[in-house]
């Protein structure tokens, strides 16, 4: 006896999809795949640049506080960052750092190399350690251990370090991305990241006695050479400066 049920057609079932059928689903893949690996792509390099930038500033703080430790004051940046009149100098500030790098294990310092601003419209040449350089000396040249490097300025009662949390090796060599500013500035004695103080309009600059850095920028608006100086707080915080209700790593300016 021979019983057959009501459903679909064997031969039915096990029918393939046309060719047409078969390119249109590949197209839609396609195109979900392109929509969507570039992104994926974008969210890792953010993440990989997100957590140099932690280990940074953790070992740039630890090393601030063994530094303390070992040269036995209450306050570096009273004991090291004041003004000798009379010398018309910081006596201190290269004792201050001696200690500072070892504590780190800097060796050797990296030549000069270009880095870019935040958002990619303009540049600049580091510079190696010139007395009294002032803010212009942004150059994380002394080599560390795992790679990242590092620079320390002493000056206008300030600790000034500037990190490349990379190196000069590792791209994208650029402010905001892989080099931050942070600093030791008041009688806290801590390292802070830097905070953008005012997103300045141009007749605004043109009034300033060093416009490429004034309102400690960082913004995709401006187009100052050290646009990016004070990102640090921005990207400790994953506070997008243009946009406080957005995450500052998953929108890096292009």
């Amino acid at each position: 006896m021979n019983f057959r049920g009501g459903g679909a057609s064997k031969n039915k079932l096990l029918r393939g999809f046309t060719l047409a059928e078969v390119l249109i689903t590949l197209g839609v893949i396609g195109i979900v795949a392109s929509l969507t690996i570039p992104q994926l792509i974008k969210n890792y390099q953010a993440k990989v640049l997100e957590t140099a930038f932690k280990k940074s500033y953790s070992n740039l703080s630890k090393a601030y506080l063994m530094t303390l430790q070992e040269l036995g004051v209450t306050n570096l940046r009273k004991a090291f960052a004041t003004y000798d009149e009379e010398a018309k100098a910081y006596p201190l500030a290269k004792e201050f750092t001696r200690v500072f790098y070892k504590q780190l294990g800097a060796s050797q310092e990296a030549e000069p190399y270009v880095i870019k601003n935040y958002n990619n419209t303009n540049s600049f040449t580091t510079i190696k350690f010139l007395p009294h350089a002032g803010w212009q000396h942004i150059a994380p040249l002394k080599m560390l251990p795992d790679g990242s490097s590092i620079g320390t300025r002493v000056g206008g009662a300030k600790i000034v370090f500037y990190v490349d949390t990379n190196g000069p090796y590792g791209k994208p060599n650029r402010l905001g991305f892989d080099v931050f500013s942070f600093g030791v500035i008041d009688n806290q004695d801590i390292v802070k990241p830097f905070k953008q103080e005012k997103l300045l309009t141009d007749e605004e600059l043109e009034e300033q006695e060093y416009p490429e850095i004034a309102g400690v920028p960082c913004s995709i608006k401006s187009t100052q050479k050290y646009n990016g100086y004070g990102c640090s707080y921005y990207a400790m915080n994953d506070i997008n400066p243009d946009d406080n209700k957005s995450s500052y790593w998953k929108n890096l300016p292009k």
